[in-house]
C-alpha cells in the first residue's frame, strides 16, 4: 500500500499550490524581487524578498539573502536559523535542508523530524516519499521508514511517466526507467490530464507526456488540470485559468467546449 502511495505522490510539488486558501496574502514578483499583496491585489509587504511561496496551511517560506523565515497570513515572519530551504507545508510539515540533509519543520518553525534524508518531499495522506543514500524510501510522521529500495518508479495511473532528478535537476523517466526528457528543469509535479507542471527557476509552465514544453514557463504559481482548465497566478498577482494549448482566460466559463489533454 505504501509503495502504491509513494508511486502516486511521484515526487512532485506543484499539485500542493491547490491547497492555496482564498483571501490569504499572497507573493508577487515585482522586477528581481517577491512582496506580497492581499486579495484585492493591494500591496501589504514591500518587494525585499529574494524567493516567496504561495501560503499552504496558513504558512509559507519566504528568503531574504541566504536567510529563511516562515510567515504567516497576517504577514509575520519568523526567522529559521540553520535552513538552507524550506518547501511548502502539507499536513502539518514542510519539507526543509539544512547542509545537506533533509528535515521537516512544524508550523511552529522547529524541526518535528530532524534533518537525515538525502531528499525529502511534502506529505500526503500521512506519508511522503524520500531518499536515503540515494535509495527511496517512504517515511511517516515519526520519522520511521519503509526502506524501497527496489521500487520500479512505475508510473501513477492514468499517466505514463514520472519525474526523476539527477544532479539537482529533474527530467521525465517512463515506465522502463528510460528517460523522455532529460533533466534540466528545477522542478517537475504529477501528470494530471495529459499535462505535468514544471519550473525552470521562478516560472512555471506545463510539458505534455513526450516531455515537451506545451505552456511556457511564465506563471508563478500553477495548479494541476481539473476539467480541461489549470489555475494559474501571474507574476503580477492577476490570476486565471489555461487551458491545455496555452490559452489564458480570467474565467473558465469564458471559452467553451475545450477538449482536455487527456482526450475527449
Amino acid at each position: 500500500m505504501k509503495r502504491c502511495l509513494l508511486l502516486w505522490l511521484a515526487m512532485g510539488w506543484a499539485g500542493l499550490l491547490e491547497a492555496v486558501e482564498p483571501g490569504e496574502i499572497h507573493p508577487v514578483r515585482l522586477g528581481k524581487k517577491f512582496g506580497l499583496v492581499d486579495q484585492t491585489g493591494t500591496l501589504v509587504r514591500a518587494a525585499d524578498l529574494d524567493w516567496a511561496w504561495p501560503l499552504t496551511e496558513g504558512r509559507a517560506g519566504v528568503r531574504m539573502g541566504k536567510d529563511w523565515f516562515l510567515i504567516n497570513e497576517r504577514g509575520q515572519m519568523q526567522r529559521l536559523a540553520g535552513c538552507d530551504w524550506v518547501g511548502p507545508f502539507s499536513e502539518g510539515l514542510a519539507p526543509a535542508r539544512s547542509g545537506r540533509k533533509w528535515g521537516y519543520l512544524g508550523r511552529d518553525g522547529k524541526w518535528k523530524i530532524e534533518p537525515y534524508y538525502s531528499d525529502a518531499r511534502p506529505f500526503r495522506e500521512g506519508v511522503a516519499a524520500v531518499q536515503v543514500g540515494g535509495q527511496y524510501a517512504v517515511v511517516d510522521k515519526t520519522g520511521c521508514f519503509e526502506d524501497e529500495a527496489g521500487l520500479d518508479l512505475a508510473p501513477p495511473l492514468g499517466d505514463r511517466v514520472v519525474p526523476a532528478s539527477s544532479g539537482g535537476k529533474w527530467g521525465l523517466i517512463n515506465r522502463r526507467g528510460n528517460y523522455v526528457r532529460e533533466p534540466g528543469l528545477d522542478e517537475i509535479g504529477e501528470a494530471r490530464q495529459g499535462r505535468i507542471p514544471y519550473r525552470k527557476e521562478a516560472a512555471w509552465g506545463f510539458l505534455d507526456l513526450a516531455g515537451s514544453v506545451v505552456v511556457p514557463a511564465q506563471y508563478l504559481t500553477v495548479a494541476a488540470f481539473v476539467d480541461g482548465w489549470a489555475r494559474v497566478t501571474l507574476f503580477n498577482a492577476k490570476t486565471g485559468f489555461v487551458n491545455p494549448g496555452g490559452k489564458f482566460s480570467e474565467r473558465r466559463d469564458l471559452v467553451l467546449d475545450v477538449p482536455t489533454a487527456a482526450g475527449p
